[in-house]
């Protein structure tokens, strides 16, 4: 019996893989619960950590969220200052009170019951703006942040007396480059800020993106620079709002999850997951996380939808780890330290050979020869045959004798002269170099051996003649 085998057309294989993997992509959001609004419905949010509460500001509405069971609590109606819009604002908790502060101004509201009250005295406009915004010691504080076509790298306060915004003035020198839309994170006692973008003081509309990691410490009001951050494009990352001290979580839609310990100087990525791409995450779209749950909106052309995932369906598992970032200052300084090191070294290594090579040099003078302390002096004929044997390296017995001969004397006893000289000579150098025992020496002549050659064997001393 003969079986065929149907052809199958390879378009529609193709086809049905990829509604296989969008099937698989938009259905993962099941894995978590949804609130459904209208687009419309969401202006601000804020996340009330104690009590677990969202709260979601839109119109003159707040809609209360509760996060365990999610689903909306309640609805309220408010009481609105003329011209008031939530967009145009940022929530931050002081002393358990939610306060609402101008995006691009100094001016605070605080939620009371239906109503937004008033409580700062400040006329600031266009300032500040995509700041860092944060509560420390029941004081609000920003820093840095963008305004009239350049950044800022400002600290500034809401002073509780006189209810104006002010400047903390740094005792350090070197601050950090001014930014907008940085990373930050407090700590007890230190503000770690990086990221973000950087206005050109040249080019007003030309912003490029900041890798510098820095410390501030509020009780000596220095900066510390603390290197380069070692996460590639940081700018392009968002920080997670939620349940964080001392370490904290941003995110990217694109690159996926990221956890840093800036005390540590340590991060951890995370695999990326299909899930990231249906989070919108922007000014006013944030990603929350609170007690093992993500929270992240997701919009589409009518609706705007709230999703809750467990922690462990949200993050896969850890790909890597590294540093937050790298002080290549330090580097350069061990560069510059280590040069150092060993150029004092070899600066005193010359000097020891300097001076080791100073003790082997033997000084002739015209009345004496000397090594370091120990001297000897010469008479004016042991000179003149100690400066010939010097200059010339070798003599002939006739040459060295006709040095010092004496014509109202016999040959005999110039001859005799000449060798009481060289002895005299020898005992006088071998006294100086230390027990030389015969520095000038006679030989043969390799020419004529019938003739002595004299000359002044002392290799191992340097022999220089002085003035």
């Amino acid at each position: 019996m003969l079986f065929l085998r149907p052809k199958i057309d390879p378009k529609s294989t193709l086809m049905f893989k990829k509604s296989l993997v969008l099937l698989l992509l938009f259905s993962l959001p099941v894995l978590g619960q949804e609130i459904v609004f209208k687009i419309s419905d969401q202006q601000l949010t804020a996340l009330d950590r104690e009590r677990g509460l969202l709260h979601q500001f839109s119109g003159d509405s707040l809609t209360t969220i509760d996060l365990e069971a999610f689903k909306i609590k309640s609805k309220t109606a408010l009481k609105l200052p003329p011209e008031f819009t939530f967009i145009e604002y940022r929530p931050i908790w002081q002393n358990k009170v939610l306060l609402l502060t101008e995006k691009d101004g100094g001016k605070v509201y605080a939620v009371e019951n239906d109503s937004l009250v008033r409580i700062d005295r400040s006329d600031i406009v266009h300032w500040q703006s995509f700041s860092s915004l944060f509560n420390r010691n029941d004081s609000i504080y920003k820093y840095g942040g963008y305004g009239y076509w350049t950044t800022s790298n400002a600290l500034t306060y809401l002073n509780p007396i006189s209810k104006g915004w002010e400047v903390i003035s740094f005792k350090s020198k070197e601050v950090p480059k001014s930014a907008y839309n940085q990373i930050h994170h407090l700590s007890k006692s230190d503000l770690f800020i990086f990221g973000g973008y950087h206005v050109n003081d040249h080019d007003r509309l030309n912003y490029v993106p900041v890798n510098d990691v820095w410390s501030y410490h509020f009780k000596s009001k220095n900066w510390r620079y603390l290197g380069e951050c070692d996460i590639n494009d940081i700018a392009s990352y968002k920080k997670i709002k939620g349940d964080f001290k001392e370490t904290f979580e941003v995110f990217n839609t694109q690159k996926g999850l990221i956890k840093i310990d800036p005390h540590n100087n340590t991060v951890r990525y995370y695999t990326e997951n299909p899930i990231y791409y249906n989070v919108a995450i922007n000014q006013n779209l944030h990603l929350y996380k609170h007690k093992g749950f993500y929270y992240y909106y997701n919009s589409n052309d009518q609706d705007l939808i709230l999703t809750k995932v467990a922690e462990n369906e949200f993050i896969p598992k850890e790909t890597s780890s590294g540093a937050l970032y790298v002080n290549h200052r330090n580097k350069y300084y061990l560069i510059a330290i280590t040069g150092f090191i060993l150029f004092s070294f070899g600066f005193i290594w010359w000097l020891l050979k300097k001076r080791k090579k100073k003790k082997k040099t033997l000084l002739v003078f015209e009345h004496k020869i000397s090594l370091n302390k120990k001297e000897t002096f010469l008479e004016p004929a042991e000179y003149l045959i100690l400066k010939t044997l010097i200059v010339r390296t070798a003599l002939e017995s006739a040459q060295l004798l006709a040095l010092i001969y004496n014509e109202n004397l016999t040959k005999s006893h110039n001859e005799k002269i000449k060798n009481n000289l060289i002895e005299s000579l020898n005992l006088k150098l071998s006294y100086v170099l230390e027990g030389e025992q015969t520095p000038i020496v006679s030989e043969k002549s390799l020419e004529d051996k019938r003739i002595r050659v004299y000359s002044l064997k002392v290799s191992q001393f340097i022999v220089r003649l002085e003035k």
